[in-house]
């Protein structure tokens, strides 16, 4: 029996030692991280490390009065940052929907007694083409207008329309001041770094 065989074997067998609840546990955290990004389905992180801790702490770069405040930014979640991508035309419309529709329905919105606070686009992005807002996938399924938000956010994803990314992977593209005529060796950048790029070269100025 060849090498390829056996291992083909070991597999099969293997799975079928799976325990039923094993696959169902399986099965449903697949589902729940097939949601565009914009989903949970993943444990609570511990933000704790010892040794981070001791690295730094042996450093002395924090000044001693400050170290609790320094590891509770350092816990802080980033804020969740959209692109909208495209040719400007269709850009346009998937803003205009998000500025007169879902985010007017956000304005005076409370959640457990709590304002919610409205996406802000990214001042330094052009055109108003990059959001970012604070809402926890969490809080975007307590109540009807944010699981509509959280609906349309999964479609457009789906769609290419809107693309989950960091803001600092952002910033590149803008950096290299690309035009239509330009040629450029994208190999280097990331995924979302490139999309972007590309979508400064393929969208019209005016």
């Amino acid at each position: 029996m060849g090498r390829r065989a056996r291992s083909r074997r070991l597999q099969q067998q293997q799975q079928q030692r799976r325990r039923p609840e094993d696959a169902e546990v399986g099965a449903e955290g697949s589902g729940k991280r097939n949601d565009a990004g914009w989903e949970g389905g993943y444990p609570e992180i511990v933000k704790e490390n010892k040794l981070f801790e001791h690295y730094y702490q042996e450093l002395k770069i924090v000044p001693e009065g400050e170290w609790d405040q320094f590891m509770e930014a350092l816990r802080e979640p980033l804020p969740a940052t959209l692109r909208i991508t495209g040719y400007k035309s269709h850009a346009k419309e998937i803003l205009h929907c998000l500025k007169s529709k879902y985010f007017k329905e956000l304005e005076d919105l409370e959640v457990d007694g709590q304002k919610v606070e409205v996406p802000q686009p990214l001042s330094w992005y052009p055109e108003e083409l990059a959001w970012h807002t604070n809402l926890s996938r969490k809080i975007l399924r307590k109540s009807p207008q944010l699981e509509k938000f959280h609906q349309f956010l999964v479609s457009e994803t789906e769609s290419g329309n809107i693309s989950r990314q960091e803001a600092v992977s952002m910033i590149p593209p803008l950096l290299l001041n690309a035009h239509p005529h330009h040629k450029r060796d994208l190999s280097l950048l990331m995924m979302w770094t490139t999309s972007a790029a590309i979508c400064l070269f393929i969208r019209p100025k005016g």
